[in-house]
């Protein structure tokens, strides 16, 4: 599990990217969170994610709010 801040929310089009501790972007759909609505999230707020490549890029997945302090 790592540990990162929502950059960037896109509300109209339900995905966003977080930016890892060690400056990696990874995107991130609305499908991919757990215990927590696309809605209840913003920009800045520290989040619990797992992480893969794909031809893509990084993508997130098994999102979840991170329960210690927000950096």
């Amino acid at each position: 599990m790592q540990i990162g801040n929502i950059v960037k929310l896109f509300h109209d089009k339900e995905y966003g990217s977080i930016r890892t501790k060690n400056g990696d972007e990874a995107l991130f759909h609305k499908q991919c969170l757990w215990d927590t609505e696309f809605s209840d999230l913003s920009e800045g707020q520290e989040v619990e994610f797992e992480i893969q490549h794909s031809h893509k890029g990084f993508l997130a997945f098994e999102i979840r709010l991170h329960a210690g302090k927000v950096s």
